[in-house]
Protein backbone atom coordinates (compact mmCIF):
# COMPACT_ATOMS: atom_id res chain seq x y z
CA UNK A 1 0.00 0.00 0.00
CA UNK A 2 2.92 2.21 0.68
CA UNK A 3 4.25 1.99 -2.55
CA UNK A 4 0.80 2.33 -4.36
CA UNK A 5 0.86 5.56 -1.89
CA UNK A 6 4.34 6.40 -2.93
CA UNK A 7 3.64 6.14 -6.78
CA UNK A 8 0.26 8.27 -6.53
CA UNK A 9 1.82 10.83 -5.17
CA UNK A 10 4.88 10.95 -7.44
CA UNK A 11 2.51 10.71 -10.52
CA UNK A 12 0.67 13.65 -9.14
CA UNK A 13 4.05 15.67 -8.26
CA UNK A 14 4.78 15.34 -12.05
CA UNK A 15 1.20 16.19 -13.12
CA UNK A 16 1.97 19.75 -11.28
CA UNK A 17 5.19 20.11 -12.75
CA UNK A 18 3.71 19.66 -16.26
CA UNK A 19 0.71 22.08 -15.04
CA UNK A 20 3.48 24.47 -13.88
CA UNK A 21 5.26 24.59 -16.97
CA UNK A 22 2.00 24.91 -19.31
CA UNK A 23 0.98 27.89 -17.12
CA UNK A 24 4.11 29.63 -17.53
CA UNK A 25 4.75 29.09 -21.37
CA UNK A 26 0.90 29.27 -21.94
CA UNK A 27 1.89 32.40 -24.36
CA UNK A 28 4.27 31.02 -26.50
CA UNK A 29 2.09 27.37 -26.50
CA UNK A 30 -1.39 29.56 -27.69
CA UNK A 31 0.31 31.34 -30.40
CA UNK A 32 1.77 27.66 -31.52
CA UNK A 33 -1.56 26.26 -31.78
CA UNK A 34 -2.74 29.82 -33.27
CA UNK A 35 -0.40 28.85 -36.48
CA UNK A 36 -1.71 25.13 -36.33
CA UNK A 37 -5.14 25.94 -35.97
CA UNK A 38 -6.33 28.84 -37.79
CA UNK A 39 -5.66 27.29 -41.52
CA UNK A 40 -7.55 24.35 -40.98
CA UNK A 41 -10.23 25.75 -38.92
CA UNK A 42 -11.34 28.94 -41.83
CA UNK A 43 -10.27 27.11 -44.98
CA UNK A 44 -13.40 24.38 -43.67
CA UNK A 45 -16.18 24.29 -46.31
CA UNK A 46 -18.46 25.22 -43.55
CA UNK A 47 -16.73 28.17 -42.78
CA UNK A 48 -14.93 30.59 -45.18
CA UNK A 49 -13.44 27.49 -47.31
CA UNK A 50 -10.41 28.68 -48.25
CA UNK A 51 -7.07 28.46 -46.94
CA UNK A 52 -5.57 32.30 -47.91
CA UNK A 53 -7.32 34.62 -45.71
CA UNK A 54 -5.30 32.65 -43.35
CA UNK A 55 -1.87 34.55 -44.11
CA UNK A 56 -3.61 37.80 -43.86
CA UNK A 57 -5.23 37.26 -40.52
CA UNK A 58 -1.66 36.38 -39.30
CA UNK A 59 -0.03 39.50 -40.47
CA UNK A 60 -2.78 41.49 -39.13
CA UNK A 61 -2.45 39.93 -36.00
CA UNK A 62 1.20 41.17 -35.60
CA UNK A 63 -0.15 44.76 -36.70
CA UNK A 64 -2.69 45.17 -34.39
CA UNK A 65 -0.52 43.49 -31.58
CA UNK A 66 2.16 45.97 -32.52
CA UNK A 67 -0.50 48.58 -32.18
CA UNK A 68 -1.44 47.42 -28.93
CA UNK A 69 1.67 48.01 -26.84
CA UNK A 70 0.74 51.53 -27.56
CA UNK A 71 -2.87 51.57 -27.06
CA UNK A 72 -3.48 48.61 -24.61
CA UNK A 73 -0.19 48.43 -22.58
CA UNK A 74 1.14 51.97 -22.48
CA UNK A 75 -2.45 54.23 -22.15
CA UNK A 76 -1.47 56.02 -25.64
CA UNK A 77 -4.16 55.72 -29.01
CA UNK A 78 -2.50 56.56 -32.17
CA UNK A 79 -5.50 57.44 -34.57
CA UNK A 80 -2.52 57.36 -37.58
CA UNK A 81 -1.08 53.66 -36.84
CA UNK A 82 -1.77 52.69 -41.11
CA UNK A 83 1.05 54.80 -41.89
CA UNK A 84 3.62 53.13 -40.14
CA UNK A 85 1.61 49.58 -42.04
CA UNK A 86 2.95 51.94 -44.89
CA UNK A 87 6.13 52.66 -44.55
CA UNK A 88 6.68 48.78 -44.64
CA UNK A 89 4.70 48.08 -47.51
CA UNK A 90 5.96 51.13 -49.59
CA UNK A 91 9.53 50.51 -48.74
CA UNK A 92 9.40 46.99 -49.55
CA UNK A 93 7.45 47.17 -52.36
CA UNK A 94 9.28 50.35 -54.09
CA UNK A 95 12.98 48.23 -53.30
CA UNK A 96 12.14 44.85 -54.97
CA UNK A 97 10.21 47.08 -57.80
CA UNK A 98 13.69 49.43 -58.60
CA UNK A 99 10.95 52.18 -59.46
CA UNK A 100 12.67 55.05 -60.72
CA UNK A 101 15.50 56.48 -59.13
CA UNK A 102 15.25 53.47 -56.55
CA UNK A 103 17.83 51.07 -57.14
CA UNK A 104 16.12 47.53 -56.73
CA UNK A 105 17.22 46.34 -53.09
CA UNK A 106 17.01 42.39 -51.64
CA UNK A 107 13.63 41.91 -49.59
CA UNK A 108 14.96 41.55 -46.21
CA UNK A 109 16.97 44.69 -47.00
CA UNK A 110 14.43 46.78 -48.35
CA UNK A 111 12.22 45.46 -45.47
CA UNK A 112 14.50 46.85 -43.12
CA UNK A 113 14.70 49.93 -44.34
CA UNK A 114 11.04 50.30 -43.81
CA UNK A 115 11.04 49.28 -40.11
CA UNK A 116 13.79 51.79 -39.46
CA UNK A 117 12.04 54.58 -40.81
CA UNK A 118 9.17 54.15 -39.27
CA UNK A 119 11.13 53.36 -35.80
CA UNK A 120 12.83 56.70 -36.91
CA UNK A 121 9.53 58.38 -37.37
CA UNK A 122 7.61 57.25 -34.51
CA UNK A 123 10.62 57.56 -32.45
CA UNK A 124 10.57 61.13 -33.10
CA UNK A 125 6.84 61.53 -33.34
CA UNK A 126 6.97 60.30 -29.57
CA UNK A 127 9.54 62.78 -28.33
CA UNK A 128 7.06 65.75 -30.26
CA UNK A 129 3.36 64.24 -28.71
CA UNK A 130 3.91 61.77 -25.72
CA UNK A 131 3.61 64.38 -23.60
CA UNK A 132 1.07 66.74 -24.88
CA UNK A 133 -1.98 64.84 -23.66
CA UNK A 134 -3.92 61.84 -24.46
CA UNK A 135 -6.28 63.64 -26.86
CA UNK A 136 -3.92 65.76 -28.53
CA UNK A 137 -1.54 63.27 -28.96
CA UNK A 138 -4.33 60.78 -30.90
CA UNK A 139 -5.09 63.90 -33.34
CA UNK A 140 -1.57 64.79 -33.90
CA UNK A 141 -0.84 61.22 -34.81
CA UNK A 142 -3.66 61.29 -37.65
CA UNK A 143 -2.87 64.90 -38.70
CA UNK A 144 0.81 63.57 -39.89
CA UNK A 145 -0.49 60.08 -40.82
CA UNK A 146 -2.91 62.07 -43.58
CA UNK A 147 0.14 64.39 -44.26
CA UNK A 148 1.58 61.05 -45.15
CA UNK A 149 -0.55 59.82 -46.86
CA UNK A 150 -1.21 63.10 -49.68
CA UNK A 151 2.66 62.82 -49.89
CA UNK A 152 1.66 59.10 -51.12
CA UNK A 153 -0.96 60.44 -53.41
CA UNK A 154 1.14 63.17 -54.76
CA UNK A 155 4.03 60.16 -55.96
CA UNK A 156 6.93 62.24 -55.11
CA UNK A 157 9.78 61.04 -57.41
CA UNK A 158 7.44 58.42 -59.22
CA UNK A 159 7.79 56.34 -55.72
CA UNK A 160 4.52 55.45 -54.52
CA UNK A 161 2.67 55.56 -57.43
CA UNK A 162 -0.10 58.31 -56.49
CA UNK A 163 -3.18 56.63 -55.88
CA UNK A 164 -2.95 53.52 -58.04
CA UNK A 165 -0.19 52.68 -55.53
CA UNK A 166 3.34 49.98 -56.17
CA UNK A 167 1.91 46.94 -57.90
CA UNK A 168 4.26 46.03 -60.33
CA UNK A 169 7.17 43.28 -60.30
CA UNK A 170 6.95 43.65 -56.40
CA UNK A 171 7.28 40.06 -55.48
CA UNK A 172 10.85 39.07 -54.11
CA UNK A 173 12.70 37.11 -55.73
CA UNK A 174 12.34 33.92 -53.26
CA UNK A 175 8.64 34.24 -53.70
CA UNK A 176 6.84 32.72 -56.54
CA UNK A 177 2.81 32.72 -57.56
CA UNK A 178 1.62 29.49 -58.44
CA UNK A 179 -1.98 29.14 -59.44
CA UNK A 180 -2.97 32.39 -57.08
CA UNK A 181 -0.98 30.84 -54.48
CA UNK A 182 2.16 31.77 -53.36
CA UNK A 183 5.04 29.98 -52.70
CA UNK A 184 8.65 30.60 -50.81
CA UNK A 185 11.57 29.00 -52.84
CA UNK A 186 14.88 28.68 -51.06
CA UNK A 187 17.89 26.61 -51.82
CA UNK A 188 15.57 24.57 -54.55
CA UNK A 189 13.07 23.48 -51.59
CA UNK A 190 9.61 25.10 -52.04
CA UNK A 191 7.78 26.55 -49.01
CA UNK A 192 4.33 26.97 -48.45
CA UNK A 193 3.82 31.14 -47.90
CA UNK A 194 1.89 30.29 -44.85
CA UNK A 195 4.62 28.93 -43.07
CA UNK A 196 6.70 31.51 -44.24
CA UNK A 197 4.12 34.02 -42.72
CA UNK A 198 3.88 31.90 -39.83
CA UNK A 199 7.34 32.15 -38.93
CA UNK A 200 7.18 35.82 -39.06
CA UNK A 201 4.11 35.62 -37.27
CA UNK A 202 5.78 33.89 -34.14
CA UNK A 203 8.90 35.36 -33.93
CA UNK A 204 6.89 38.89 -33.73
CA UNK A 205 4.86 37.60 -31.35
CA UNK A 206 7.11 36.22 -29.28
CA UNK A 207 9.48 39.64 -29.03
CA UNK A 208 6.45 41.44 -28.26
CA UNK A 209 5.86 39.02 -25.63
CA UNK A 210 9.09 39.37 -24.02
CA UNK A 211 8.70 43.10 -24.20
CA UNK A 212 5.57 43.21 -22.29
CA UNK A 213 6.33 40.94 -19.59
CA UNK A 214 9.72 42.50 -18.87
CA UNK A 215 10.40 44.98 -16.55
CA UNK A 216 10.01 47.55 -18.80
CA UNK A 217 6.50 46.45 -20.11
CA UNK A 218 5.36 46.15 -16.48
CA UNK A 219 6.82 49.82 -16.45
CA UNK A 220 4.43 50.55 -19.28
CA UNK A 221 1.37 49.36 -17.60
CA UNK A 222 2.08 51.57 -14.44
CA UNK A 223 2.19 54.38 -16.64
CA UNK A 224 -0.98 53.72 -18.29
CA UNK A 225 -2.49 53.22 -14.67
CA UNK A 226 -1.50 56.32 -13.42
CA UNK A 227 1.48 58.08 -15.31
CA UNK A 228 1.41 60.89 -12.14
CA UNK A 229 2.06 58.26 -9.57
CA UNK A 230 4.44 56.25 -11.83
CA UNK A 231 6.16 59.84 -12.37
CA UNK A 232 6.81 60.18 -9.02
CA UNK A 233 8.16 56.64 -8.37
CA UNK A 234 10.82 58.01 -10.52
CA UNK A 235 9.95 56.89 -13.82
CA UNK A 236 10.87 58.81 -16.66
CA UNK A 237 7.27 58.13 -18.45
CA UNK A 238 8.25 60.38 -21.74
CA UNK A 239 11.44 57.95 -22.39
CA UNK A 240 9.25 55.08 -21.88
CA UNK A 241 6.36 56.40 -23.98
CA UNK A 242 8.49 57.25 -26.49
CA UNK A 243 9.97 53.53 -26.74
CA UNK A 244 7.20 51.93 -26.89
CA UNK A 245 6.02 54.21 -29.80
CA UNK A 246 9.17 52.94 -31.59
CA UNK A 247 9.14 49.66 -30.81
CA UNK A 248 5.10 49.57 -31.84
CA UNK A 249 6.15 51.76 -35.09
CA UNK A 250 9.06 49.08 -35.96
CA UNK A 251 6.96 46.00 -35.56
CA UNK A 252 4.02 47.45 -37.46
CA UNK A 253 6.53 48.58 -40.47
CA UNK A 254 7.58 44.71 -40.40
CA UNK A 255 4.24 43.49 -40.80
CA UNK A 256 3.56 46.32 -43.42
CA UNK A 257 6.24 44.87 -45.29
CA UNK A 258 5.22 40.93 -45.30
CA UNK A 259 2.00 42.47 -45.81
CA UNK A 260 2.96 43.97 -49.52
CA UNK A 261 3.76 40.17 -50.44
CA UNK A 262 1.32 39.28 -49.43
CA UNK A 263 -1.09 41.67 -51.12
CA UNK A 264 1.25 41.53 -54.09
CA UNK A 265 1.55 45.53 -53.96
CA UNK A 266 1.30 48.83 -52.02
CA UNK A 267 -1.75 50.48 -52.27
CA UNK A 268 -2.89 54.22 -51.15
CA UNK A 269 -5.86 52.89 -49.27
CA UNK A 270 -3.69 51.40 -46.60
CA UNK A 271 -2.44 54.85 -45.38
CA UNK A 272 -5.92 55.62 -45.00
CA UNK A 273 -7.76 57.00 -42.09
CA UNK A 274 -10.08 54.23 -42.39
CA UNK A 275 -7.29 51.43 -41.79
CA UNK A 276 -6.44 53.00 -38.62
CA UNK A 277 -9.56 53.03 -37.63
CA UNK A 278 -10.36 49.29 -38.01
CA UNK A 279 -7.05 48.67 -36.05
CA UNK A 280 -8.37 50.31 -32.96
CA UNK A 281 -11.99 48.36 -33.71
CA UNK A 282 -10.18 45.46 -33.82
CA UNK A 283 -8.00 45.54 -30.58
CA UNK A 284 -10.87 47.24 -28.80
CA UNK A 285 -13.01 44.31 -29.97
CA UNK A 286 -10.39 41.63 -28.51
CA UNK A 287 -9.81 43.54 -25.46
CA UNK A 288 -7.12 45.49 -25.25
CA UNK A 289 -5.80 44.64 -21.71
CA UNK A 290 -4.95 41.10 -23.03
CA UNK A 291 -2.22 39.56 -25.17
CA UNK A 292 -4.19 37.91 -26.78
CA UNK A 293 -6.94 40.29 -27.37
CA UNK A 294 -5.55 41.60 -30.26
CA UNK A 295 -5.77 37.77 -31.85
CA UNK A 296 -8.94 37.43 -31.14
CA UNK A 297 -10.05 40.89 -32.37
CA UNK A 298 -8.37 40.19 -35.83
CA UNK A 299 -9.86 36.96 -35.92
CA UNK A 300 -13.55 37.89 -35.61
CA UNK A 301 -12.82 40.88 -37.66
CA UNK A 302 -11.22 39.58 -40.50
CA UNK A 303 -13.73 36.38 -40.22
CA UNK A 304 -16.74 38.65 -40.28
CA UNK A 305 -16.00 40.57 -43.23
CA UNK A 306 -15.14 37.34 -45.86
CA UNK A 307 -17.83 34.91 -44.21
CA UNK A 308 -21.23 37.63 -43.64
CA UNK A 309 -19.77 39.29 -47.32
CA UNK A 310 -20.15 36.42 -49.16
CA UNK A 311 -22.74 34.85 -46.87
CA UNK A 312 -26.38 34.74 -49.37
CA UNK A 313 -29.01 32.52 -48.92
CA UNK A 314 -30.15 30.74 -45.15
CA UNK A 315 -32.08 27.99 -45.17
CA UNK A 316 -34.32 27.02 -42.46
CA UNK A 317 -36.60 24.46 -42.22
CA UNK A 318 -36.59 23.60 -45.90
CA UNK A 319 -37.36 27.75 -46.80
CA UNK A 320 -34.97 29.35 -47.81
CA UNK A 321 -34.02 33.00 -46.82
CA UNK A 322 -31.71 35.91 -49.30
CA UNK A 323 -29.59 37.54 -47.05
CA UNK A 324 -27.32 38.78 -49.33
CA UNK A 325 -28.85 42.39 -49.38
CA UNK A 326 -28.28 42.86 -45.53
CA UNK A 327 -25.16 40.96 -44.78
CA UNK A 328 -23.14 42.90 -47.39
CA UNK A 329 -23.41 45.90 -44.93
CA UNK A 330 -21.18 43.88 -42.14
CA UNK A 331 -19.76 46.45 -40.78
CA UNK A 332 -22.63 47.18 -38.84
CA UNK A 333 -23.41 44.07 -37.71
CA UNK A 334 -19.86 43.77 -36.51
CA UNK A 335 -20.29 47.35 -34.86
CA UNK A 336 -23.28 46.02 -33.28
CA UNK A 337 -21.18 43.82 -31.33
CA UNK A 338 -18.22 46.37 -31.02
CA UNK A 339 -21.09 48.80 -28.87
CA UNK A 340 -22.45 45.96 -26.95
CA UNK A 341 -19.00 44.92 -25.87
CA UNK A 342 -18.32 48.68 -25.10
CA UNK A 343 -21.29 49.16 -22.88
CA UNK A 344 -20.43 45.85 -20.78
CA UNK A 345 -17.07 46.10 -20.52
CA UNK A 346 -15.23 48.27 -22.74
CA UNK A 347 -11.56 46.86 -21.54
CA UNK A 348 -12.77 43.17 -21.42
CA UNK A 349 -13.23 42.51 -25.08
CA UNK A 350 -14.33 39.03 -26.71
CA UNK A 351 -10.70 37.63 -25.49
CA UNK A 352 -11.88 38.70 -21.58
CA UNK A 353 -15.28 36.82 -21.74
CA UNK A 354 -13.40 33.80 -23.20
CA UNK A 355 -11.06 34.09 -20.57
CA UNK A 356 -13.87 34.01 -17.86
CA UNK A 357 -16.02 31.78 -19.32
CA UNK A 358 -13.16 28.98 -19.49
CA UNK A 359 -12.02 29.98 -15.83
CA UNK A 360 -15.48 29.26 -14.76
CA UNK A 361 -15.56 26.04 -16.40
CA UNK A 362 -13.12 24.96 -14.78
CA UNK A 363 -13.64 26.15 -11.40
CA UNK A 364 -16.54 24.02 -11.58
CA UNK A 365 -15.16 20.88 -12.70
CA UNK A 366 -12.71 20.83 -10.35
CA UNK A 367 -15.23 21.58 -7.40
CA UNK A 368 -17.23 18.70 -9.24
CA UNK A 369 -14.59 16.37 -9.05
CA UNK A 370 -13.51 17.34 -5.75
Amino acid sequence: MSGESAHGEEAEATLARLRAVGWRYRVPIGLFLVVALLRPVVSHPALLGYEAIASTILIWMVFVAAFNLLFGYTGLLSFGHAMFLGFGMYAAAIGVSGRAAAPELPFFVAAAIGVAVAATVGYLLGRLTVEKGEIYFAFLTLAVAQAVEFTANRNPLNLTGGSNGVTQDVLPSFVESTRGQLVVVLGGTTIDWYWFVSVVFLGSMLALWQVVRSPFGRSLVAIRENDDLARAMGVDTKRYKVQAFTISAAFSALAGAVLMVNNYGASQETLGVVTSGDTVLMAVLGGVRYFFGPIAGVFVWQFAEDFLSDFEVLSVAGASVDLSGVLTHWHFLLGALFVVLVVVAPLEGIWGYLRDGARAVYVRLKGVRG
